[in-house]
């Protein structure tokens, strides 16, 4: 191969790497990784007004396994004589929605509801 030929080869290399990468960046701008609390964070936010506004509600955090601390979902914290707990949706925005009574929570969930009245 003469030394124009690799030059060639060399620039066409060269632009399918910076296509490549630009798609890369691109692609991660528009479809960044978010952990699951901020997901859940950013849903109970756009849902706040719609879950307070429920008689019986006093808040809402993240539900987790007792077992071992994972994620498992959206907790709704209600007050105890709440009789009308259908109320509340069984799902938002793709994340189950678990429906705890105030006296059966802890202080830690207490302490650290998202939204609260």
């Amino acid at each position: 191969m003469n030394r124009k030929t690799l030059a060639k080869i060399a620039l066409a290399v060269a632009l399918i790497v910076v296509a490549f990468v630009s798609f890369i960046v691109i692609w991660w701008d528009l479809n960044p990784i978010v952990p699951t609390d901020a997901k859940i964070v950013e849903v109970l936010d756009r849902n706040r007004d719609d879950l307070l506004r429920i008689d019986g509600v006093i808040g809402a955090g993240i539900a987790r396994n007792a077992s071992d601390n994972s994620i498992i979902g959206i907790a709704v914290y209600v007050e105890d004589d709440m009789t009308d707990v259908q109320e509340i949706p069984s799902e938002l925005e793709g994340f189950k929605v678990f429906v705890k009574r105030i006296s059966e929570t802890s202080e830690y969930e207490r302490e650290n509801m998202i939204i609260h009245k």
